[in-house]
């Protein structure tokens, strides 16, 4: 399957994406150019654009933790969860160069039952069903109900195949 790739102004509030191409060029290191692929195949929700920025946020269960009472405490505390990469509030990335090179993100499960390998029909339909349900769980979620319809439809006529 192959994706298309975006631009962060064609999402919406509450879309799934993730990076398809590594950023543009920004670093030169003996010559080479350094292109940063951290965020690549990776789930994030598009939160959106403002201050030059591209606001997004890993999918999660839970709000981020508030630290409440002394405020500088709290400032640091949080400084040190996001330096060691524990952060769980929206991430922030420079629009000039993290623009483009986006799409909507697959569930590896959800992805053509023949790139799998097995011959098992229904270990493939299971696998389907249940990426399926994760998104209809993020559809809810975010009060997109159009498409947890088309999702529940889905999942009854494959379940009425097996």
């Amino acid at each position: 399957m192959k994706q298309k790739s975006m631009s962060i102004y064609d999402f919406k509030k509450g879309d799934l994406i993730t990076r398809i191409l590594p950023i543009k060029s920004i670093e030169v290191f003996s010559g080479e150019i350094h292109k940063d692929r951290r965020y690549i195949g990776k789930p994030f929700i598009f939160l959106g654009i403002a201050n030059g920025c591209v606001y997004i946020e890993k999918e999660k269960k839970s709000k981020p933790p508030k630290f409440e009472g002394i405020p500088e405490m709290g400032n640091e505390l949080m400084d040190m969860i996001k330096m060691f990469g524990i952060n769980e509030g929206p991430i922030n990335l420079p629009l000039d160069i993290w623009g483009e090179g986006w799409s909507y993100y697959i569930d590896p499960y959800s992805i053509d039952s023949y790139s799998f390998g097995s011959n098992n029909k229904k270990a493939k339909e299971s696998i389907t069903i249940k990426s399926l349900e994760s998104q209809l769980k993020l559809a809810l979620k975010y009060e997109k109900y159009e498409e947890a319809d088309k999702l529940k439809l889905r999942i009854s006529k494959i379940k009425n195949q097996i």
